[in-house]
């Protein structure tokens, strides 16, 4: 046993000498300039080459760049003494523009540290054409974005948004009407686009005729004669908020406050498919009434039931909220939005986080 633990040591002795054993690594350059270069032309490569200038063979154990944009690829082999390898950087221009500097990392058996080489340049944009510029494809007919962001409005207004189009074909098309709910409307059509032309059609919203609050999303159908697709699909988006009159000083001295206990809880690891639940406990800490108006959720997979929704002063009450886990793996985060008559926080969210994992029970269960 004795000897077997000689044998042994001396062994573990000869795999750590061997692993400590290091060299010495001189690069040509540690910079690369590739000064203008055009996006269009795609990605462009420098090679760092380097040479073995020590008593042992050189092998690298990591190369990392700054950015994903930047690919290194390099010399696998260990490189003996006397010999030399390389370090291949590319680097993709695209969407870039401008300047840009790019750090790569190289590691290995040296006491030198990690080498640290550097790629330069400057990105000349390619040229802007009006595909660009109207991404968003519907038949014949060109967008640039599918959806109309009216943005943030009282209960009470009505505002506007605009959408512009490009007819791409080369025939004249004719918006014909509009398919939407009747806080939704245009005085703009019927209207004909000439080949190749561009229009921005208006489009009123009533926030009064929706009736609701916070983030509301509305599809509506733009119908044309385009032979390719004749009804365009669009979201309007619009951010609803409670409108006050304005409050005195003494008014505000007396108007209701809303305080919740918390406005996050994180249930923490849970398995696929479970169901959990927690309250979310607030009070009215101003003197008037306290009026809850709506409670809105971010997914249906969360469901929230109000407790008292008028409190008085000093009144505690309480949502309670259900997340259902099913499919939704990986890292959640939902908010609830909480609408009140609270002048100073009318709009409150609170959040509710849950890591949820896959187990060998939930896979087998049918969906």
């Amino acid at each position: 046993m004795k000897k077997l633990f000689l044998v042994l040591l001396s062994f573990g002795l000869f795999l750590s000498g061997q692993a400590q054993k290091t060299t010495v690594v001189k690069f040509d350059n540690v910079e690369h300039d590739f000064g203008e270069i055009k996006e269009e032309n795609g990605p462009v490569t420098f090679e760092f080459t380097f040479k073995n200038v020590g008593q042992e063979p050189f092998i690298i154990s990591k190369v990392e760049s700054s950015c994903h944009c930047t690919t290194p690829s390099y010399s696998t082999e260990p490189v003996k003494p006397g010999k030399t390898g390389f370090i291949k950087a590319s680097y993709d221009p695209k969407n870039t523009d401008g300047e840009f500097n790019k750090l790569i990392t190289v590691t290995g058996n040296t006491n030198q540290g990690p080498f640290y080489l550097t790629i330069k340049g400057v990105t000349i944009p390619r040229p802007h054409t009006i595909l660009d510029d109207y991404p968003a494809e519907m038949g014949n007919l060109r967008f640039p974005v599918n959806h109309i962001l009216i943005g943030d409005l009282g209960t009470d207004q009505l505002d506007t948004g605009f959408i512009k189009i490009y007819n791409e074909s080369n025939k004249r098309i004719k918006l014909l009407s509009l398919k939407a709910p009747d806080h939704i409307w245009t005085k703009s059509l019927p209207i004909t686009l000439d080949p190749k032309q561009i229009i921005q059609i208006p489009f009123m919203y009533s926030a009064y005729r929706k009736n609701d609050l916070g983030y509301v999303f509305d599809r509506v159908q733009l119908m044309t004669d385009d032979d390719k697709i004749p009804e365009k699909e669009l979201v309007i988006v619009a951010n609803i908020q409670k409108v006050y009159n304005k409050y005195s000083p003494a008014q505000m001295e007396n108007a209701p406050k809303i305080v919740f206990d918390t406005l996050e809880h994180d249930f923490g690891t849970i398995k696929d498919g479970d169901v959990v639940n927690y309250e979310f406990k607030f009070k009215n800490a101003g003197k008037d009434a306290l009026v809850i108006y709506d409670v809105k959720t971010s997914c249906g997979c969360t469901a929230t039931t109000l407790g008292n929704d008028k409190l008085a002063s000093g009144e505690l009450s309480g949502i309670k909220v259900q997340f259902n886990s099913k499919e939704k793996n990986g890292m959640n985060e939902k908010t609830i939005t909480v609408f009140s008559n609270d002048p100073n926080n009318a709009q409150v969210f609170l959040t509710i986080k849950a890591m949820v994992v896959i187990t060998s029970k939930s896979l087998q269960q049918p969906k």
